[in-house]
């Protein structure tokens, strides 16, 4: 299975028009041509403001390209696309990522991938050092995921960037139960000594951090979306 993300920078003003596009005219559209789009969010914080971000699934690459060909040769697409851009390209700038389920991240039940999640959603695109994937990976399980659940989170996504700008990266989906929470979680991951004292260790053992800079994104669910636990995938 994979997943593509795809980042918005909506010009000013016009982010009630995207919502717009996707609630009024996208679901059958999609539907239509077997677009899987299991997520989207409002950035209420990040870098491109104001941002919007949707996450689709598939099932590999082939469906992939098929759905979009579908999608593209359809004229009624461009003609909501020339309707809701009434003039003006409501998209100015737009990232797309492709990510594959990382091994810290196991398909949930059918019963827990229903469950809707609200609260405020953090997408983090975490940089790993160059050449320690398979280190950073055993840090990213044993250490760095169990601190941000003390800290209050609930993992959503753990994936491996397959294609994109910066690589080598892990994306991170948390959510958590508001702003409130994420602040004070966020305060107490800055200062968890075990987190201190591995990073410590691994500047020692390997010359670096295993986790160099990340890119955050503060997310609401957007209006119109539930976001389901299982993002689309469900375990066998």
């Amino acid at each position: 299975m994979i997943y593509e993300l795809r980042l918005y920078a909506v010009a000013p003003g016009r982010m009630a028009d995207v919502h717009a596009r996707f609630n009024e005219h996208f679901p059958a559209l999609f539907a239509k041509h077997g677009v899987d789009c299991v997520a989207r969010w409002n950035a209420v914080a990040g870098p491109d403001a104001p941002r919007f971000v949707y996450l689709m699934a598939y099932r590999d690459y082939a469906q992939r390209e098929a759905v979009w060909a579908s999608f593209y040769a359809d004229a009624e697409w461009w003609c909501i696309r020339a309707e809701t851009n009434a003039g003006h390209e409501m998209v100015e700038r737009h990232d797309l990522f492709f990510l594959k389920p990382n091994a810290a991240w196991p398909a949930p039940s059918a019963r827990d991938a229903g469950t809707a999640i609200g609260g405020l959603h953090e997408l983090v695109q975490q940089q790993i050092a160059p050449g320690q994937n398979a280190h950073a990976n055993a840090f990213l399980q044993e250490t760095w995921l169990p601190r941000v659940r003390k800290a209050g989170a609930r993992v959503l996504a753990v994936w491996d960037m397959a294609a994109g700008a910066g690589m080598q990266k892990i994306v991170l989906l948390y959510a958590w139960p508001d702003a409130a929470a994420w602040h004070a979680g966020r305060r107490s991951m800055d200062g968890d000594e075990t987190l201190q004292a591995a990073f410590a260790a691994q500047r020692r053992q390997y010359g670096t951090a295993l986790f160099e800079r990340s890119e955050v994104n503060l997310l609401d669910p957007a209006p119109g979306m539930i976001i389901r636990a299982g993002l689309g995938r469900v375990a066998d």
